[in-house]
């Protein structure tokens, strides 16, 4: 049985496209799920997030912003549904790297275009695939990490080799079945192709442009290691990524100021925040 998210959480990422969309709605949006309003509480008062008393979400927006509180939700919202792993491996470092793809993401692709909250949560769930394979093939998973370190060739084409296709086809299909938006799905089913034709030239597509955050984002994460075990190497600069090329073909009217190291520490103190650390 594949975890699903709550209707709260589906909710909430359709209503980061509407740039309409204010506190109040925010608000009442997780107070729909008690058990995620309730966690969103819990991590919005760690010290993480100034260390103060915080009784509701109405108080939560209020103090630390609808941009922290929609994290925080998305972040629980995920994360808590994957709880029961059935291989023994450091998990903190696989949601380490998700969480700091996720900020990632938001950050390369606030150098191009105002965001709403799709960024972060497509970088949250660019992997999610792999949770899949681990729950329904957890001896091939297991596998596919080890020829991945042997190889040194990243987890995807041996997950094609032994499963006939790649965890973002897989992460891909639960956003179709969760009915997240069209372009989250495709963002995560070409994150590790985003130039492709069949992607960049879809009539309802952005062009390739969130994939290729994602890509950005995934390739600064493991340049730092920040990954799991056997993940993808790159051995370029990141100015000569063919992603980061064709990110440049798109207006970037803010410009990009990236701090890689500030950011691994701020995912590290998100993580902590959200398995219940101050």
């Amino acid at each position: 049985m594949v975890p699903s998210f709550s209707a709260a959480a589906v909710r909430l990422a359709e209503a980061a496209r509407n740039e309409n969309t204010g506190m109040d709605e925010i608000a009442r949006i997780i107070a729909m799920d008690a058990g995620l309003a309730t966690r969103c509480i819990q991590v919005a008062s760690t010290g993480r997030f100034g260390g103060r008393k915080i009784l509701h979400i109405d108080q939560a927006l209020l103090m630390i912003g609808l941009v922290e509180v929609r994290r925080i939700a998305f972040s629980v919202g995920v994360m808590d549904r994957f709880t029961h792993m059935r291989i023994k491996m450091d998990w903190n470092r696989f949601w380490l790297h998700n969480i700091l793809v996720a900020r990632l993401t938001h950050k390369v692709a606030g150098a191009f275009r105002e965001t709403c909250g799709l960024e972060y949560l497509a970088g949250l769930l660019h992997d999610i695939g792999k949770l899949i394979f681990e729950n329904y093939f957890p001896r091939e998973f297991e596998m596919i990490i080890l020829r991945a370190m042997e190889r040194r060739c990243g987890h995807i084409q041996l997950e094609t080799d032994l499963l006939g296709l790649g965890h973002p086809q897989v992460g891909a299909a639960i956003c179709d079945r969760l009915h997240l938006h069209g372009q989250l799905l495709r963002a995560i089913w070409y994150h590790h192709d985003p130039m492709n034709p069949r992607h960049t030239r879809d009539p309802g597509g952005d062009g390739g442009f969130l994939a290729a955050c994602i890509s950005v984002a995934d390739a600064l994460a493991n340049m730092a290691k920040v990954n799991i075990d056997g993940a993808r190497e790159i051995d370029r600069a990141f100015e000569d990524l063919p992603e980061w090329a064709f990110l440049n073909t798109f207006d970037m009217p803010h410009g990009l100021e990236l701090d890689l190291a500030s950011e691994i520490q701020s995912a590290e103190q998100d993580l902590h925040a959200f398995n219940g650390g101050g």
